[in-house]
């Protein structure tokens, strides 16, 4: 009976101390959690005081301190004294710590400590294109949508610093018949452009309107600018071809020439008014233009074809002239550029560019060489003067002593007396 008793007291003792243990244990393992707060971007001066933790004196003095903010990145920022009081040493970016976390550990034992970001007004609302450009047909009916905008503001999503509005704010021209404005849904990242009213090509070629994007921020608002072009595509009358064929007044040049371009107009798309050029090396620019661009439907649309690696581009795609850039990539020497010309109606055609680029000197040597004649042409052209000279003498000559006899009858006799050499000049 006495050992059973033994046993039993060894036993409680036993479940007391592992109890206590296990206690322990979870005394040791649990977590304490504290929590400030901060504002990004803030300009000092440093360093600043953030708060006090709630955290005893002793557990700051024997728990080692790391972290974000401490020696983790954004290193330096913060610091801890051995009161608990935290310190700001320098400005954290909200887009890039959303939050810091303060790690306290010792042996087993950890917790953490999270000092979250407030985020500030500190990003501009931005656009996806510096510029939009459409073509509109000049019968589109009001209430049709004309281009859609997009922007963005990288501030904290869900708060006034990331939500924007979408306005107009000018129109270039200003006319009466018209009037634009933008539709954008609550909280949306887009807006839509419709009108009022109508387009007449007659009063307005081209609109040019500056969109605006401002944020709801409380303490400041931001903004930028798109700009939005629409270029109006006018519906002319064009000639009917039986008419053009049916024109008689075949002594007047221009008139044939009109047949001509019309009928060309009708059977290809636009083409190149001059299709060789030459350029200085040091030229950045060259100006290419349409061939009869009032015969097609505007605007006439230019897009470089094929492979240019790199080395040309054009300024605008819109219009009867655009300007091709040279890049500094482009060697001396020649080279070929396909362009594809189309007007708003899809009527196109595929274009070679000849362009000759040279290392020109003062006098621009190399330019004046296009409008040089061949010399060789010139010299054959100077040597044939005495013979036809010589020829027109004779038959002259000829016609004297036989009135009867026609003109190449007399040619053909002066040929005969002249030298094989002469006659094999002519």
């Amino acid at each position: 009976m006495k050992t059973i008793v033994i046993v039993f007291l060894v036993a409680v003792v036993c479940i007391q101390c592992a109890t206590t243990s296990k206690l322990n244990i979870r005394k040791k393992r649990a977590w304490i959690v504290d929590e400030l707060s901060m504002e990004e971007e803030q300009t000092g001066p440093f360093p600043y005081k953030l708060g006090d933790l709630n955290i005893e004196k002793k557990v700051i003095e024997e728990y080692s301190i790391h972290g974000q903010g401490i020696d983790q990145d954004p290193k330096g920022i913060l610091s801890i004294n051995r009161n608990g009081t935290v310190y700001v040493h320098g400005k954290v970016d909200y887009e890039q710590y959303k939050r810091l976390r303060i790690n306290f550990s010792k042996e087993n034992t950890r917790f953490v400590v999270d000092i979250d970001i407030l985020d500030v007004n500190d990003n501009t609302p931005v656009f996806n294109r510096d510029v939009y450009e459409r073509a509109v047909d000049e019968s589109t009916q009001q209430g049709t949508p004309l281009v859609t905008v997009l922007a963005n503001d990288i501030d904290q999503s869900g708060t006034a610093n990331s939500e924007f509005t979408l306005r107009i704010l000018s129109v270039s021209p200003s006319t009466s018949t018209t009037q634009f404005f933008i539709y954008q849904k609550k909280g949306d990242q887009t807006g839509t452009m419709f009108f009022k009213g109508y387009f007449d090509y007659e009063k307005a070629q081209t609109y040019t309107i500056l969109v605006e994007a401002k944020d709801h921020g409380e303490k400041v608002q931001l903004s930028s600018t798109s700009t939005v072009i629409l270029n109006i595509i006018d519906k002319p009358n064009y000639p009917n071809p039986e008419f053009v064929e049916k024109t008689k007044d075949a002594a007047d040049p221009s008139v044939f020439l009109r047949q001509v371009a019309v009928k060309e107009k009708l059977e290809t798309g636009p083409m190149l008014e001059v299709d060789k050029l030459t350029m200085c090396l040091s030229d950045e620019t060259t100006d290419i233009t349409a061939l009869n661009p009032d015969l097609y439907s505007k605007p006439l649309y230019f897009e470089l074809a094929g492979d240019i690696q790199e080395k040309w581009r054009l300024q605008s795609n819109y219009g009867t002239s655009v300007k091709l850039i040279k890049k500094s990539s482009v060697h001396v020497g020649d080279h070929k550029l396909i362009l594809n010309i189309s007007d708003s109606q899809g009527q196109f055609s595929l274009q070679t560019l000849s362009i000759y680029v040279c290392e020109c000197n003062d006098s621009a040597y190399c330019k004046d060489q296009a409008a040089k004649p061949n010399m060789f042409a010139v010299a054959a052209i100077i040597l044939t003067i005495p013979a036809l000279l010589g020829v027109l003498s004779i038959v002259c000559q000829m016609r004297a002593k036989k009135p009867g006899k026609s003109h190449m009858q007399l040619v053909e006799e002066s040929e005969q007396s002249l030298s094989p050499d002469v006659v094999e000049t002519r």
